[in-house]
């Protein structure tokens, strides 16, 4: 009997113990093949501007059983914008805008997470950008989760938007009649389960 009393706990605490395993949230790795970073501003009210970043380090933690314990941290080189403009890629990382010299680097790092639904979520974290941080916020739709069929790993998407003060940020220095200040950023993001994406190596 007290034999079937021990076997019965250590079979009630290995299950704990999967469950709170199963429970923690999973490291995934951003696919810089299938993952953008745009942004788009208005340009004199004549057109929305659009670029991107070409460069980008994302740090991922999902649980996608509750979504509040997810994590993001995003490091970006301001030197990798990409206008579509040789001319203004060259303007961009200078003093007068991002002044990349002394501040080489925008950090984002996710301070709350509140999920809406089962695939929507409102994401709140720190900004950083020419050493001013600021609060932002991004609303997070999970596109989908496949289960890679060369791979056997978890492959999953996002697509988050928001909106940043250039201003604020001292970032832009222009007329509001010709450049306005707000910029709108949208996310897409592919990711793979683990600590590496399968294929960069092939």
């Amino acid at each position: 009997m007290d034999k079937m009393r021990w076997f019965g706990t250590l079979v009630a605490i290995s299950a704990v113990s999967a469950f709170d395993a199963a429970a923690d949230p999973v490291r995934y790795t951003a696919d810089r093949w299938h993952t953008r970073i745009y942004f788009d501003i208005d340009h004199m009210g004549l057109s929305n501007y659009g670029g991107r970043f070409t460069e980008f380090d994302i740090d991922f933690l999902f649980d996608e059983e509750d979504f509040s314990k997810s994590f993001v941290e995003v490091r970006v080189p301001v030197a990798s914008i990409d206008t579509f403009s040789p001319e203004l890629n060259e303007k961009m990382p200078s003093v007068a805008f991002f002044d990349a010299a002394d501040h080489p680097v925008m950090h984002f790092r996710s301070t709350k997470i509140e999920q809406l639904d089962s695939s929507r979520a409102r994401m709140t974290g720190d900004l950083t950008i020419r050493g001013v941080t600021l609060p932002v916020i991004f609303d997070v739709t999970m596109n989908g989760k496949v289960l890679h069929p060369f791979y056997n790993l978890h492959n999953i998407g996002f697509s988050a938007t928001g909106s940043v003060d250039s201003r604020a940020y001292g970032v832009n220095r222009l007329p509001e009649w010709m450049l306005a200040s707000m910029v709108n950023v949208r996310i897409e993001l592919e990711a793979f389960e683990g600590d590496s994406v399968p294929y960069y190596d092939e």
